[in-house]
């Protein structure tokens, strides 16, 4: 099951959406419903939601039932100039926001996946949004400091790995 606006009761969308997905597969794993996991579509922007102890509980609230967590369709909306590159300004957000999902994900065991949406914002679904500099590449296929963010991230965040790190 993949869905989005789940990953904070404290975001837009409030604890009423994760909470009636949280129910649907629980019933699924308790009649036996084939599911295997979750993805939590991750389109965000750079206000702070989720929170990585929000986003932390509802991963582990997952997990709990024996399912994998994946992050899907993982981008975080900056704003865009008149040419669309990304304003200076959001950049250092933006790349904190991508190590703070990244680094919840890699300290849970059963979040198995953390995909973006794309990986340049040249090619963005988002493309002529006012805040279309959503990916960890601008619209040259130049990094941007996310792309640093979520490398450091993985050098320096050991992974738990069947509930130990790694």
């Amino acid at each position: 099951y993949n869905d989005y606006g789940i990953e904070d009761d404290g975001c837009s969308s409030g604890p009423g959406k994760f909470q009636g997905m949280y129910n649907m597969v629980a019933d699924f794993v308790s009649r036996g419903v084939p599911i295997d996991g979750v993805g939590f579509q991750m389109h965000i922007d750079t206000s702070g939601c989720p929170t990585a102890a929000g986003l932390a509980a509802h991963l582990q609230k997952i997990t709990a039932l024996g399912l994998q967590v994946h992050i899907t369709e993982m981008d975080v909306k900056i704003p865009v100039d008149a040419s669309g590159n990304a304003i200076a300004a959001s950049l250092p957000v933006q790349a904190t926001t991508y190590q703070r999902i990244l680094t919840v994900c890699l300290q849970n065991p059963g979040c198995t996946a953390f995909q973006t949406w794309g990986f340049t914002d040249k090619h963005s679904w988002l493309s002529g949004q006012a805040d279309a500099a959503a990916l960890p590449f601008d619209v040259n296929y130049q990094p941007k400091p996310a792309f640093y963010a979520l490398m450091t991230a993985f050098q320096t965040v050991p992974p738990v790995l069947n509930g130990r790190r790694s």
